[in-house]
């Protein structure tokens, strides 16, 4: 199933709207946003645990893909584009994939970014004290879990519990750097296409097809680890990361050196078809309130491109579409501050 080809799916289960409840089976505490200043504390120490966080030493790397993958339906016509009119009113339309373009040099201050998706057992722990919108799909068995990544979150929710441990989210030139290293690999765990059962994805749209349908739990795939030892940036949950999202972003860092890019300075005003006038009928799920994702997912897994260290996509950070959160978890970061000047 291609990312553009589950859009049926993804509105079939915001049709469902079945509301589910986090955390079962949890031991007795405080009624939620009612903790004591030592509660809070408790569970914002725990949280922290859960999430271990690996440093990145920064440096210089070439974003983005001078050569990205064909569009997987064929060559798309301008109708099947996605386009954007820019605040000078200019309509620009992008294929898919066509976002990664072009590839640019960017270079970062060291960091510290987290090992793995946030867990709902990290997740439940914000929520509990109200600081975190909780998330309304939690307890379904195919994706509910301690150990599995914390889907079901709108963006403000994730960096709301980013911030609550005194963390924030990735930059998109963090996750990619911390994704595919330095070396311009396509996965993040190297150049082999992975096969069914060695990393968090479905081949083909039956319930049994390749693994079981849902997420898995964080870090039970070896083969899904980055060159800096990061688990599960290749599928799993894509992730949400700070920037706004704009398909021609990458045009406006063409052939200079960026330092600490944190991506576009506002969201877009609107998306329209190839005419500049109305929507265009691949943007019916698009707003202005683009926040980019990142990394593949347990659901898209054909082509086996939506599992490169390029691949991204924006997503409404207030995101409504119940089935899209399915799909969307996220991991902290956090900046090293330099040493003292000797």
């Amino acid at each position: 199933m291609t990312e553009r080809g589950a859009t049926g799916w993804l509105v079939a289960m915001a049709l469902i709207g079945t509301t589910l409840v986090p955390g079962c089976g949890k031991k007795k505490q405080s009624e939620p946003g009612k903790q004591s200043r030592e509660e809070i504390a408790q569970l914002k120490q725990e949280a922290a645990e859960l999430s271990p966080m690996v440093r990145i030493e920064g440096g210089c790397f070439r974003m983005g893909n001078d050569n990205p993958p064909p569009a997987p339906n064929g060559p798309e016509s301008e109708e099947d584009k996605l386009c954007v009119k820019g605040r000078e009113g200019a309509v620009e339309c992008f294929g898919v994939y066509e976002d990664e373009m072009p590839a640019h040099d960017v270079c970062l201050d060291p960091f510290e970014i987290d090992r793995h998706e946030v867990t709902f057992g990290a997740f439940q722990k914000c929520a509990e004290t109200l600081i975190c919108k909780p998330s309304d799909l939690g307890s379904d068995v195919d994706f509910w879990g301690p150990n599995r990544p914390a889907v079901g979150v709108e963006w403000q929710a994730a960096r709301a519990f980013c911030e609550w441990i005194g963390r924030r989210l990735p930059t998109e030139a963090e996750w990619e750097l911390a994704a595919r290293g330095t070396d311009g690999r396509t996965f993040p765990w190297g150049e082999q296409e992975p096969k069914c059962g060695e990393i968090a994805m479905r081949l083909g749209e039956e319930k049994d097809a390749c693994d079981r349908f849902g997420t898995k739990n964080v870090e039970l795939y070896p083969m899904d680890k980055s060159p800096f030892g990061l688990m599960d940036m290749g599928a799993n949950v894509r992730e949400w990361v700070s920037d706004f999202y704009h398909p021609g972003y990458y045009l406006a860092l063409r052939d200079q050196k960026t330092t600490n890019p944190a991506g576009p300075e506002h969201a877009l005003e609107v998306f329209v078809n190839s005419t500049g006038e109305g929507e265009g009928a691949q943007n019916l799920f698009l707003t202005e309130q683009q926040r980019v994702v990142r990394g593949g997912t347990w659901l898209f897994s054909e082509p086996l491109t939506s599992y490169r260290t390029t691949n991204r996509r924006g997503v409404d950070e207030t995101q409504r579409l119940r089935g899209e959160l399915l799909t969307i978890g996220f991991r902290c970061a956090r900046s090293i501050a330099a040493p003292p000047a000797p």
